[in-house]
């Protein structure tokens, strides 16, 4: 196959027929398809699926491929999703996914979870178990080190989204949360709300850390104190306790990464603290809020899973209902 993926040769012979045949007009063989745009008979015959999904094309035995329509009504009933998810964590993953079901189901489509096997992500043989799906589109989960598998699944001509924007494959369509910006308007709230003292949580190390550093530029100048705990340091949980021990009316929690979120909300219960005026916000979690038993709903800072999920559904739908990704490809939100 030549180095253009799939989608170019799609969007060319698409073009080739708006403006080279009328309704009814004999179109090429799959092997002149093959011959002509310089593509595997594999992916002439995928090329030739789509467009009679999309109602360009009609394929019949004996009468061969005939133009049907030059700007056919494209169909959504039963396209089907294939969720896949490098994380094991269910509360995360069902979030995500309510919010694709339900945007799909309003389409008339329908979207299966994939418990996927235990394998190198990294590897063509994963692209091709996500080619062997029963599915016309895949929504990837929490994969930073797939981009030969996507990069594969997407020269075959499968549709596929991912939540992670990776850089070493920009071709890749993606909806991403806006790390710096949604952590600036925490920040403000902060501020808004008189804490000078705060304590930042997260898995990840601070240097590079666009979550952190959003909050950071935003307060360092009116702060007293910004200390950020990576939990896969040692001594963390003792520094924690160290900063709840010392909690006033003055400090203020915000947890980056989603796990992080039930360490804090322990904290909050342990140290009988009140979550009250804003003195805890979260970056990210399932829905509308945090919700943690023995505390009140805590606001988050960017999207929900749920609205990421939603979002990401709505890349499919429009690869289905225009024959291209919508642009920007890679978008945060």
């Amino acid at each position: 196959m030549p180095k253009k993926v799939f989608d170019s040769f799609f969007s060319t012979i698409i073009r080739n027929i708006k403006n080279n045949y009328h309704e009814g007009d004999k179109f090429l063989s799959l092997r002149e398809i093959a011959e002509q745009y310089k593509v595997s008979l594999q992916t002439a015959q995928r090329g030739v699926k789509k467009l009679e999904d999309f109602g360009y094309i009609s394929v019949k035995r004996k009468a061969g491929i005939t133009v049907q329509s030059l700007r056919p009504r494209k169909k959504l009933e039963n396209y089907k999703i294939s969720v896949v998810s490098a994380r094991q964590d269910a509360r995360f993953n069902d979030a995500f996914f309510r919010g694709i079901r339900e945007t799909a189901e309003e389409k008339g489509m329908l979207a299966r979870f994939e418990n996927i096997p235990d394998m190198d992500y990294r590897s063509l043989q994963f692209g091709d178990y996500l080619l062997s799906l029963d599915a016309d589109g895949i929504i990837a989960l929490y994969f930073n080190n797939a981009s030969l598998s996507f990069y594969h699944v997407m020269r075959e001509g499968m549709d596929i989204v991912s939540d992670i924007i990776l850089d070493d494959l920009p071709i890749l369509p993606s909806v991403q949360t806006d790390n710096y910006h949604h952590s600036r308007a925490a920040g403000r709230i902060f501020l808004e709300n008189g804490y000078r003292r705060f304590l930042v949580i997260g898995y990840y190390p601070r240097k590079g850390n666009r979550r952190f550093e959003g909050l950071y530029d935003t307060i360092k100048e009116e702060s007293d104190d910004v200390q950020y705990i990576c939990l896969t340091n040692e001594g963390a949980m003792n520094a924690i306790d160290s900063f709840f021990h010392r909690f006033n009316s003055r400090c203020a929690v915000y947890t980056v990464d989603y796990s992080a979120n039930y360490i804090a909300g322990a904290k909050f219960i342990q140290y009988k603290i009140p979550v009250k005026n804003d003195n805890f916000l979260v970056y990210d979690c399932e829905e509308e809020a945090f919700s943690y038993h023995g505390l009140i709903p805590v606001k988050r800072a960017g999207p929900s899973f749920h609205t990421l999920g939603s979002e990401l559904c709505k890349v499919l739908i429009a690869k289905r209902e225009t024959g291209e990704y919508p642009h920007p490809r890679q978008r945060k939100i």
